[in-house]
């Protein structure tokens, strides 16, 4: 444990907030206890202790006694180690049954609910009872929508998005429980990006145990990084699961993302040394930010005080804070499932300014300002060196290659669902090799056709092709996700044609890799230089960016996603 004070007081939380909201949007993650009152007795989602009870309820009469027998021994873990153990014993869809009953019970009132669907109760904004934090996330991310966004967050409910509703505004919703880009989806400019990391009651399964929450899930973690380095991200009522995102926080590099910067608010008002010592297995695995401020931590943090606060601190008049009703009744212990028809079965550094070089990398004020993820922040201030920002891919109802299914919604057309399935990989188990990617600056080409040719290559068949970088053959060209270029390694993962794909070539002659995008007439002539220059290129041509750049892989320093006037670009920082 440090010999050193790390906690900040609570009080000090809004002002690092308001300081960091002048340079970059703040986006949140929260977890349960933005899911429940104050009260004990008014209509909210478990906790943790009251989710291992109803867990019990799911279990087998004969297995109950040594359910009771064992709790005791796996107090860190409970909830964890509860679902594991009913999975292990009930039936297929317990844990799924467990969510949705735990879910419901934060309606308004579930007899009126009578036999209406999971979907429509779903969409039923206005009967979800709100807990303060989230009535005041809600009106915070729809009045302040420049600054604040998008929201991670672990709970399976739909609290948040029932509060954006509720305050006027409008969200975009994804489920992330496969290994795929979450970041190919773009909300409209008015709507909030709400990103389920668990999972989803409705229409989505659901992960709980150890095994489920840190499998290896590389586009995913890629995605967190994004958000990391391009945000401040506001970390409220999550107390660091063993999950992907703590276990993307471990492989951070905080000499390598200087920019990452989180502000993580604890609930216990203690001493530095007993909160050190009750978070240790977080602490241990963050050691790289907590030495170079990446990581500030705040006690005595309320989530049901800070939210309300933080609005009043941003010019917002906040009424005063009434207790829930005396008459508001606790719901029953259970909804009937099979009064879902139809319901399925899962529920629950800034550019050199030698001359000639390329038009400036895109900056704040050319930027959108929409909350939703992942845009950036609409101060129009000049960006700090290494200052990044999330933005979003295309818009699409429909995203190509089955990245996202959008389902029907009555109101709307299209719902607010977007549900990330796993992308297709090709199986052949190779024993990954670091890539060759020494080459010196080829002479650029002005067709992409031409490029192949000085490269080359073909296209990689399914067969040939690998899942990841180290696999791409010699004289074959694959492509990388525009979001994962900025973690490229050797094993970053590599498909066919994909939307907002960049086309990777090794070069037949000597292996050495290259990323091929669309560039205008100035980028074409900074590659030229031996000088570092920032690159910018798109995956497609456009009338501003309609020549083709090849950039040895080599020369790449680091990378980050952009808005540029409206389209998503890659930004490389060339050595």
């Amino acid at each position: 444990m440090s010999s050193y004070p790390f906690l900040h007081p609570g009080d000090a939380l809004p002002n690092a907030v308001i300081a960091a909201s002048k340079t970059r949007k703040i986006a949140f993650l929260v977890g349960s206890p933005l899911s429940m009152q104050e009260r004990a007795d008014a209509p909210q989602v478990p906790g943790v202790s009251a989710m291992v009870t109803l867990i019990r309820e799911h279990i087998p009469a004969e297995s109950q006694a040594t359910f009771d027998a064992e709790r005791p021994h796996h107090k860190a873990n409970e909830y964890q180690w509860a679902m594991h153990f009913l999975q292990g014993r009930g039936e297929k869809t317990a844990a799924e049954r467990v969510v949705r009953e735990a879910v419901l019970r934060a309606r308004l009132d579930r007899q009126k609910d009578g036999a209406a669907t999971d979907e429509q109760l779903d969409q039923d904004y206005l009967g979800w009872v709100l807990p303060p934090a989230t009535e005041h996330l809600g009106k915070l991310l729809v009045g302040q929508a420049d600054k604040f966004g998008p929201v991670l967050t672990t709970n399976f409910d739909p609290l948040i998005s029932a509060s954006i509703k509720a305050a006027g505004g409008d969200f975009h919703r994804t489920l992330v429980v496969n290994d795929s880009p979450f970041g190919h989806t773009t909300p409209s400019s008015n709507s909030t990006h709400i990103i389920h990391l668990h999972g989803y009651w409705h229409k989505s399964p659901t992960l709980h145990t150890g095994a489920q929450l840190t499998r290896n899930r590389d586009q995913v973690a890629a995605e967190l990084v994004q958000i990391l380095q391009n945000h401040t991200l506001v970390v409220v009522g999550y107390g660091g699961w063993d999950d992907i995102f703590t276990k993307t926080l471990s492989a951070i590099d905080g000499d390598r993302h200087k920019d990452v910067d989180i502000l993580w608010a604890f609930y216990n008002e203690e001493d530095d040394a007993i909160l050190e010592a009750r978070y240790r297995n977080l602490f241990n695995k963050v050691p790289n930010l907590r030495g170079n401020t990446g990581l500030r931590c705040y006690r005595g943090i309320n989530c049901h005080k800070f939210f309300p606060e933080l609005r009043k601190r941003f010019g917002a008049s906040i009424a005063p804070q009434s207790p829930p009703s005396s008459t508001v009744r606790q719901p029953p212990p259970s909804i009937p499932i099979a009064s879902a028809p139809g319901a399925p079965g899962a529920a629950t550094s800034h550019p050199s300014s030698a001359a000639k070089l390329p038009e400036p990398v895109p900056s704040a004020s050319d930027r959108p300002t929409s909350p939703s993820v992942p845009k950036t922040d609409g101060t129009g201030s000049t960006p700090r060196s290494g200052s990044r920002r999330i933005l979003p891919f295309a818009a699409a109802a429909l995203v190509a290659g089955g990245i996202a299914a959008v389902w029907p919604s009555p109101s709307k057309g299209v719902s607010n669902d977007v549900f990330v399935v796993q992308t297709p990989r090709n199986l052949r188990p190779v024993q990954p090799q670091p890539p060759t990617t020494t080459a010196p600056v080829p002479v650029p080409a002005s067709t992409l056709r031409s490029v192949r040719q000085q490269h080359q290559v073909v296209a990689a068949s399914d067969a040939e092709r690998g899942t990841r970088v180290s696999q791409l053959p010699r004289g074959r060209y694959a492509f990388v996700p525009m979001s994962a270029v900025p973690t490229y390694n050797a094993n970053t993962p590599i498909y066919g044609p994909i939307q907002e794909g960049i086309e990777l070539h090794r070069a037949l002659s000597d292996g050495s890799l290259y990323f091929v995008g669309y560039a205008d007439a100035p980028t074409i002539t900074a590659l030229g230089y031996p000088n570092p220059a920032p690159i910018v290129i798109t995956p497609t041509p456009s009338s501003r960016r309609a020549q083709v750049a090849s950039i040895p892989v080599s020369r790449m320093a680091t990378a980050e996603v952009r808005m540029d006037k409206g389209t998503r670009v890659l930004v490389l920082h060339l050595n």
